[in-house]
């Protein structure tokens, strides 16, 4: 890998590392401290595809409910499950499956997440700003599962 990419890929580790630190110790999420399950993937590739995945979920939540924090060519936050019948026994519309996402389900009844995920098309690029963005999603997507799981 050229040194240009490895520095861009340390520089996203670090971001990721920031916001999953974020999670588990900052004042953002206090509410839930100690209640959080996070599966951390990064795969590095000789070219400039990053790849950095946060599932992030509570342990209350259904099995396999999470909120995806990830960097792919993109930098998105996305609720999800895989088990379509979640959405049914669980959300106010129909089972919406994730773009790009195979066997994914969107866990929100939030509508046009397909582009409302994104933070950064360009993922590459990510600042943090854009952490803070991804951070204040997470929160937002926590709130709308809780909600959504307290009405059931």
């Amino acid at each position: 890998m050229s040194d240009n990419i490895n520095l861009m890929t340390q520089k996203i580790e670090s971001k990721f590392n920031e916001i999953e630190n974020e999670i588990f110790y900052g004042s953002l999420f206090s509410q839930w401290r100690g209640s959080f399950e996070v599966k951390k993937v990064y795969l590095k590739k000789e070219n400039d595809d990053i790849k950095c995945d946060l599932d992030i979920r509570l342990k209350n939540w259904p099995g396999g409910v999470s909120i995806k924090v990830y960097k792919h060519k993109a930098l998105a936050v996305l609720p999800y499950v895989k088990d379509q019948q979640v959405c049914k026994d669980h959300l106010t519309t129909q089972p919406s499956p994730c773009k790009y996402w195979k066997d994914a389900f969107y866990f929100s009844n939030m509508i046009d997440l397909d582009q409302d995920r994104y933070v950064l098309l360009e993922g590459n690029g990510m600042t943090d700003e854009d952490a803070d963005i991804c951070l204040s999603k997470l929160k937002t997507h926590i709130e709308e599962i809780n909600e959504i799981l307290a009405t059931d």
